[in-house]
């Protein structure tokens, strides 16, 4: 019985090219009380799927840099066939900041304001962010180890061992880069199960 409780994380194949530092998996089914009952009716059955991982095997040169997208899904459930349908209800809130133009950028422009990230909890010599941030609808990502774009389709993600039958649903995105280090990239995903 000890055995099975014993797993590497060393050990664990993901299938995803590059390194993941972590990833964590949920799931939940939403159920409904039918009015003057107290029987439950069992709706559809969801998973959430994040993972954060290294965007490259570089350490990143250039100022400290930042970039995001948020997609909003509407989520309609057919009782009779059992089907989740989820509809992207846009391309999403996105963002760019210094220089993660190199990996990412926004789709359609809205407007600029200035990004500032200070912290002194490593002690006063620390290097702090302030650039110009540009707002924008849709993303597009062409760094490791999942390249996205947004775009009028919203195509499900595959990975393989995760999101059922029907593929994966980028929720957040969001890229951290900052000089001397491996910048990350983490990922928000919902699935029906």
């Amino acid at each position: 019985m000890a055995s099975s409780c014993c797993k590497l994380v060393g050990d664990l194949n993901l299938g995803i090219n590059g390194c993941v530092i972590s990833i964590n998996t949920n799931c939940s089914t939403e159920s409904t009380v039918a009015c003057g009952t107290d029987q439950p009716q069992e709706g559809p059955s969801t998973g959430s799927l994040n993972i954060t991982a290294f965007a490259m095997d570089q350490l990143w040169v250039g100022c400290p840099s930042k970039a995001g997208v948020s997609i909003p899904w509407m989520r309609k459930y057919d009782c009779v066939d059992d089907i989740l349908y989820f509809i992207p209800q846009g391309q999403g809130q996105s963002f760019v900041s210094g220089d993660a133009g190199r990996v990412a950028s926004v789709n359609f422009s809205l407007s600029t304001c200035t990004a500032l990230s200070a912290s002194s909890t490593s002690g006063p010599a620390a290097i702090y962010m302030e650039d110009t941030q540009e707002n924008g609808y849709g993303l597009s990502y062409t760094g490791g180890p999942i390249s996205i774009s947004t775009n009028s389709e919203m195509t499900p993600i595959e990975i393989p061992g995760f999101g059922g039958t029907s593929g994966l649903y980028l929720q957040n995105f969001n890229f951290d880069a900052q000089p001397g280090s491996l910048p990350t990239a983490s990922y928000s995903f919902i699935y029906q199960l």
